[in-house]
């Protein structure tokens, strides 16, 4: 049975490195078609209101159609889609660069995720997004990459641990980003805990 599902954004940035597990189901937002036909993968599903989408649709895949004017982003749809299908891992490939209110859309889409019982988060070729409450998360030590932890409920209390700037039980305040590009630390593992609240955990290309 398929336990998780990616959904492939569109945008500029690729996902030519994210490595898709075999049991994964596929969802393609819109022109995320077009970074799915690049990268040589066939998704179980396309959504959208295909306005960017370069790619003629194929005949032998599912396609929903969405009106052009709607409330929904087209990611958020393929989101609703895979909640619908009831998968607790929903997965965001390729969901930031480029615009910065798209890239904002798509975080508010994984708490969207978050809110609605599943597991949220993104990943690309330049930018990884969890969220996180209540709960720890162990990160492979990536020295190409910055690691930045984010309050996004008004307060979180965090802690950092094996990497260039810890933090213990700190009470981290959304207006205030003291958790910008700290670093890995060479052969350790970080570990991030949201002991309260939420926060964003990005790792991003340096």
């Amino acid at each position: 049975m398929k336990n998780c599902c990616y959904i492939i954004c569109g945008g500029p940035e690729s996902c030519s490195t994210v490595k898709l597990p075999d049991n994964a189901y596929i969802i393609c937002a819109d022109s995320g078609y077009d970074k799915a036909l690049t990268a040589g993968i066939k998704p179980d599903l396309i959504i959208g209101d295909f306005d960017s989408v370069k790619g003629n649709l194929p005949d032998d895949i599912d396609v929903i159609r969405a009106p052009a004017h709607k409330d929904d982003t087209d990611t958020l749809l393929a989101v609703r889609t895979a909640l619908e299908k009831g998968f607790d891992e929903i997965i965001l490939a390729g969901a930031c660069g480029g615009r910065t209110d798209h890239t904002l859309a798509n975080i508010a889409t994984l708490l969207f995720i978050r809110e609605h019982g599943a597991k949220a988060y993104a990943v690309g070729d330049e930018t990884d997004v969890y969220i996180l409450c209540n709960e720890s998360m162990r990160l492979k030590a990536d020295t190409s990459r910055y690691l930045s932890v984010f309050a996004i409920s008004e307060e979180a209390v965090v802690s950092i641990t094996d990497c260039a700037y810890p933090l213990d039980r700190y009470l981290m305040k959304r207006s205030f980003p003291i958790g910008v590009s700290n670093e890995f630390t060479e052969g350790n593992e970080a570990i991030i805990t949201c002991e309260s609240g939420l926060v964003a955990v990005l790792t991003v290309k340096k």
